[in-house]
């Protein structure tokens, strides 16, 4: 597909929480997630979307954020929507990013899958809460697993 989601694509218009925004060429909602693919020209990676909306602040549309670890997804999306003034809901899902060169319009195309049920404001939301703050470090912008962590 070369369609944008400002343009024709149904897969993006169709779907109410798609929006539109900067950074994303498609916002899809699937059943199922594509295969993790690393090659030079396709790179698919498998993590979380956290979606966020506010029906009270003109121009903020449904907007997604992509994370490769649930603990910070999480953590994102209570946090914003501890501003209940802007963000009036949240989601955090299943997702993949993908990122491909497009032959036809000689382009790199980036894509956001998003699917299955929110996996937020589930019992036991604390546990991950705890995990991220043991994956937090300083010294950089990622978040660092504890488990794998040595």
């Amino acid at each position: 597909m070369s369609a944008t989601i400002t343009g024709t694509c149904t897969d993006c218009t169709d779907w109410k929480y798609a929006g539109s925004q900067p950074g994303y060429d498609h916002i899809h909602a699937v059943r199922v997630l594509p295969d993790e693919d690393h090659e030079n020209t396709h790179l698919v990676l498998h993590g979380f979307a956290t979606g966020f909306a506010s029906d009270r602040v003109p121009g903020l549309a449904q907007t997604w954020v992509f994370f490769e670890h649930l603990e910070p997804a999480l953590v994102f999306g209570r946090a914003g929507r501890m501003s209940s003034y802007d963000i009036t809901g949240y989601g955090v899902y299943q997702a993949a990013r993908e990122v491909r060169f497009d032959h036809d319009t000689g382009r790199q195309v980036t894509t956001l899958y998003v699917t299955g049920r929110a996996l937020d404001r589930e019992p036991g939301e604390d546990k991950p809460f705890a995990r991220w703050t043991r994956g937090v470090n300083p010294d950089s912008a990622y978040y660092e697993d504890p488990v794998r962590r040595c």
